[in-house]
């Protein structure tokens, strides 16, 4: 983050959910960027500090969960880090999971975009 420049990264494998939510969470003072496979966003996250991730739960499949492999290891390298895990596939078992580990946020598809708004200002971010 250079300057005071909030920097968010967004993991989701499905283009057009990335799309929306760079759209909706795009604002004056942010940068995003994106990744759609795990490997993407961990190559990302060894290279750079991020304000806030907003991660799927899985991105290749029924049975994944590389969105809580992600907040494991930001959690464990860059605690300071926000951390919101996304899913079309949750319960309450997963939400406690996620937040257990650490997410900040636990969210179900679809999003409400004011839902998500609402987060990230009370992360600091907006």
């Amino acid at each position: 983050m250079k300057n005071g420049l909030k920097h968010i990264l967004i993991v989701d494998d499905e283009p057009v959910v990335l799309f929306g939510l760079k759209k909706c969470l795009s604002t004056k003072g942010v940068r995003i960027e994106t990744a759609e496979t795990y490997q993407g966003a961990m190559d990302l996250l060894k290279r750079q500090k991020f304000s806030v991730i907003v991660a799927d739960l899985r991105l290749t499949g029924v049975q994944s969960e590389e969105g809580l492999d992600i907040l494991t290891f930001i959690k464990n390298e860059q605690p300071q880090t926000g951390f919101i895990l996304i899913t079309g596939y949750g319960s309450t078992e997963v939400k406690e999971r996620a937040l257990s580990c650490g997410a900040d946020y636990y969210f179900e598809k679809p999003i409400s975009p004011y839902a998500l708004q609402a987060a990230l200002d009370e992360m600091g971010m907006r």
